[in-house]
């Protein structure tokens, strides 16, 4: 992970549970879990999932 986009993660420290590390490391099905049913999207790399703490900038996806 590059010093950008480590600063642009709120959680740094749970960097590891993110969308887009799991992706990084080929841990598909872990994310097809994660991602089902999604509450939340990532204003980083616009990657979606059920809980914020999966996400380095998570916002509410909007009800529609």
């Amino acid at each position: 992970m590059s010093a950008a986009e480590n600063s642009a993660c709120k959680d740094p420290s749970g960097h590891w549970l993110h969308i887009c590390q799991l992706q990084a490391q080929d841990r598909f099905e872990e994310m097809a879990t994660l991602t089902e049913d999604p509450l939340f999207t990532c204003l980083n790399c616009s990657a979606v999932a059920r809980y914020a703490k999966n996400l380095c900038n998570p916002s509410p996806l909007a009800k529609g």
